[in-house]
């Protein structure tokens, strides 16, 4: 058992202001039982790559504790299909992409854990077309600049949930990273007609539930040089992704007054952390 010790600081108030109490309050706490820590989103245009590592405390300091003595197998529809091997620090990989529409089973087991499992698939890709894209340059009351402006149709499925993410990046070297050549991401914001839900490194992401089955003509400004090349990436991911972001985003930004508290999504049984799937289609864009 843990004891934590915590003060309370109550103010007692009169018609005037009197003073302060003081109590201590010691709560005994449970001993933290690790478990197994799976992560992995998987996409079509990738190595399979699982990162395993073991859950701490919350009141612990600890560094990250990968576990690299673990026994990895993936599955589908109960049948083996292939192994997972470790590379380093807690990372299990495999010499196979994921395949689109394939639904895949991870199973993982250590000594001194319960086995974990986790199932997902990877999404189709999304459906983009009508692409066009002029440069300029952007005067608003919060910015101004050279802006890229990009217009494209999304088709949507219909009588089904889906979900996406949009981000943009462009080549760039700077000081920052020792002249080395590396993607900045773009900041970015919707022209029409609709808003990103929440964000995560650059990914904006947002449902389908205002235009179910629709064809949805998206348009973006991002404030880039024209002249140079802007990438813009967008994913058809699964609900355990965008939900794991979306639960991600309130615990590092809560509503304390409004909301309660709200857990991190988890589709790991008998474990932690997310395994889920992406397909996105990324334009090259110079107008």
């Amino acid at each position: 058992m843990k004891r934590i010790k915590y003060t309370l600081v109550l103010l007692c108030s009169l018609p005037f202001w009197l003073g302060s109490c003081e109590t201590v309050v010691e709560l005994d706490l449970p001993a933290h039982t690790p478990k197994l820590v799976l992560n992995a989103v998987i996409n079509p245009d990738s190595l399979f790559t699982v990162d395993l590592s073991a859950s701490q405390s919350a009141f612990s300091n600890e560094p990250y504790i990968p576990v690299e003595n673990a026994t990895l197998g993936v599955f589908s529809g109960g049948n083996h299909l292939f192994d997972l091997r470790h590379k380093a620090n807690g990372i299990y990989q495999a010499q196979i992409k994921p395949q689109v529409g394939q639904q895949y089973e991870v199973r993982a087991s250590a000594p001194g854990y319960l086995s974990l499992s986790a199932i997902n698939n990877v999404p189709a890709p999304p459906t983009i077309h009508s692409i066009q894209a002029v440069g300029g340059w952007t005067v608003t009351p919060s910015s101004w600049g050279p802006s890229v402006q990009l217009t494209f149709t999304l088709e949507d499925a219909a009588e089904q949930e889906d979900f996406y993410f949009i981000q943009a990046y462009t080549p760039d070297t700077s000081h920052f990273s020792n002249n080395k050549p590396y993607n900045r991401a773009l900041s970015f914001t919707f022209i029409a007609p609709i808003e990103a839900e929440f964000g995560m490194e650059g990914r904006h992401f947002f449902s389908d539930k205002l235009f179910n089955g629709q064809s949805l003509k998206l348009e973006l400004n991002m404030g880039n040089d024209p002249n140079k090349t802007t990438y813009v990436r967008v994913a058809h991911v699964s609900a355990e992704y965008y939900q794991y972001v979306r639960t991600l985003g309130k615990q590092y930004n809560p509503d304390l007054f409004l909301t309660p508290q709200v857990p991190v999504s988890n589709n790991i049984q008998n474990g932690m952390g997310l395994f889920a799937g992406y397909n996105a289609i990324t334009l090259p864009i110079k107008p």
